[in-house]
């Protein structure tokens, strides 16, 4: 049975204003992603990979064409649901983790859910099950400076996954990482992707990429190629 369209992107452009001069980062990119897929985005530096993860993201809006995201076209969203909608439906995952210094892995778990107004006690219980999930049942209360580089982004995966997102989207997410480390984050997505989590990785490492089931290439702006394994 074909599994539901997570992502549909239909002829979406962007084109920046440098003064007099028109810069057109994405030229007409047109792709959808299903339920449960795990993508990697590759090409080089200029390529239009964070033009395109930040449209996905709904951090950026296209100069042309529509982006559906679970069915709903987003463009019809005002700036308020466009924010909730973001919070509700995209866990974001970057190279440089982000967490709170000052908060410790349980409470930068927590954070994204006051947002939507779930009680403290809810919060901390969720982020606790989420955290022991993927192996940080003993460093709940362990700043991010007392945590490795592995370890961080356990959390900062876990955080993204908090709100039960449909979609998400990972940065360079092994680039601060050893070798190990890198790895056994690919392995989370593995299991993330089999549980029915869209995973859209944007990355310039082509052994990352090919260890994705689908390699979508950038090249000025447009897609280069789109390749399926079987």
């Amino acid at each position: 049975m074909q599994k539901k369209e997570t992502i549909a992107l239909e002829a979406v452009s962007k084109t920046y204003s440098q003064g007099a001069v028109a810069v057109h980062a994405l030229g007409s990119i047109s792709f959808k992603v299903h339920e449960g897929e795990r993508v990697s985005i590759i090409g080089p530096s200029g390529c239009g990979k964070s033009t395109l993860l930040h449209i996905l993201g709904l951090l950026d809006v296209p100069t042309g064409g529509k982006l559906f995201l679970d069915g709903t076209d987003v463009s019809t969203l005002d700036e308020q649901q466009l924010a909730h909608f973001r919070g509700r439906k995209i866990g974001f995952i970057f190279q440089s983790f982000f967490l709170i210094p000052t908060m410790d892995a349980l409470s930068n778990v927590a954070l994204p859910m006051m947002f939507y107004d779930v009680p403290e006690h809810a919060r901390l219980h969720k982020a606790q099950l989420m955290l022991e999930r993927l192996g940080m049942g003993d460093r709940l209360h362990h700043l991010p400076s007392e945590l490795s580089g592995g370890q961080r982004q356990r959390v900062a995966i876990a955080r993204a996954l908090v709100n039960d997102p449909s979609v998400l989207l990972a940065d360079e997410p092994t680039g601060n990482l050893d070798s190990r480390s890198g790895e056994e984050v690919l392995k989370i997505f593995d299991e993330l992707s089999r549980e029915g989590k869209t995973i859209i990785i944007v990355t310039h490492d082509p052994n990352i990429a090919k260890m994705s089931p689908r390699i979508i290439r950038l090249k000025d702006g447009n897609i280069e190629s789109d390749e399926k394994k079987r």
